[in-house]
């Protein structure tokens, strides 16, 4: 939560100007989250927090081991336009959010960062980061890299080992995940189990479609958050972190080339 932000080396909103001066980032960092309802026990930016406290530790834990990552305040909105049966569900275009991130590859590659790395903590903003890496890739080609992952990428399959409903939304994972982040968010007497709806047609789970959210978790949420735990949360958030900051620990060691993140050609004619 912002009233508990002190100086952190890599963190650029906790940064004076003399900090950023001599930081020298070799990776630049973007979480993307979102501000949308997760049922009557979770608060609306609980994928922003878990973006932020994921990314958070894994720059603290890779800037330690020696690299130089510098992360960007997370951004709280990304795409929900099937979540407009819910109030107050903020939600971008996809175009805008496409344009925010080709702005902020262009922006790394003025500040001298030629490789960025944005994270994601919600499953609506999938497709759109994905058209954006192609987007970016043809502005700007060779000059930079840009990556995507999730925010629970690097976990090493603990996910399927802690939590039991594998729930897409604010179920045991996301629970147990802001029980430990921010646990004073939490509605106990919300956490109970949710069902969802499934398509008439199960072929669909094969094909490429927008689900209606209220349609399909008419309460916002399903799984089994009851099952619950700030132990299990806290287990996921540091795993999820650990994996991430080797990958940047990688990334940021590794020399830069126009044959970037190929090794350069040694074939002579």
């Amino acid at each position: 939560m912002t009233n508990d932000l002190v100086p952190a080396q890599g963190l650029l909103e906790t940064m004076t100007i003399s900090d950023v001066r001599s930081f020298q980032p070799e990776v630049m960092l973007i979480p993307l989250g979102s501000t949308e309802p997760h049922g009557p026990h979770l608060p609306y930016g609980a994928d922003t927090f878990i973006c932020d406290g994921i990314t958070a530790e894994a720059v603290r834990l890779a800037n330690g081991e020696g690299a130089r990552v510098l992360r960007l305040p997370p951004l709280p909105i990304g795409n929900n336009v099937n979540f407009k049966a819910f109030p107050f569900a903020c939600r971008l275009r996809v175009e805008t959010l496409m344009a925010i991130l080709c702005d902020l590859a262009g922006f790394a590659l003025e500040e001298g960062v030629r490789k960025v790395v944005i994270v994601n903590a919600h499953g609506g903003n999938d497709d759109t980061l994905r058209a954006s890496l192609r987007q970016i890739y043809d502005r700007y080609g060779s000059e930079m890299f840009v990556c995507g992952c999730g925010a629970s990428q690097f976990c090493n399959g603990l996910a399927k080992e802690l939590f039991t409903d594998h729930s897409p939304h604010a179920g045991d994972a996301e629970t147990s995940s802001i029980m430990h982040l921010a646990p004073k968010l939490v509605v106990d007497s919300g956490r109970r189990p949710y069902s969802g709806n499934e398509p008439v047609i199960p072929a669909l789970s094969q094909v490429l479609w927008v689900r209606p959210w209220h349609r399909f978790m008419p309460e916002s949420c399903m799984g089994r958050p009851d099952e619950s735990s700030a132990g299990k949360g806290e287990a996921f958030c540091k795993a999820s972190a650990a994996g991430l900051a080797r990958f940047l620990v990688e990334l940021s060691r590794a020399p830069w080339s126009l044959s970037f993140p190929y090794q350069e050609s040694n074939t002579t004619s």
